[in-house]
């Protein structure tokens, strides 16, 4: 539970955070919103775009076999729920 009380010189003290923890103060109709601040997300180096689809049409097609494998798996699925 945070809890928010004025203190001197128009300051506001509040109990509840984390020391170190970034907040964002968002004034809202009827008084203050406090939230953590969100953790950015990296940005990680993955495969452009010509790379895939490069990739995705010199896949080869399934074998018999395989396709009957994965078809069987997906009525077992279906059935299962």
């Amino acid at each position: 539970m945070t809890t928010v009380a004025k203190a001197d010189k128009s300051r506001l003290t509040i109990r509840g955070l984390v020391d170190g923890q970034q907040y964002i103060v968002r004034e809202q109709p009827g008084g203050w919103f406090i939230t953590p601040e969100k953790s950015h997300r990296v940005k990680k180096n993955g495969m452009s775009a010509e790379a895939f689809a490069e990739l995705y049409r010199s896949r080869r097609p399934l074998d018999a076999e395989t396709a009957k494998e994965i078809s069987a798996n997906l009525a077992a699925l279906d059935k299962a729920k």
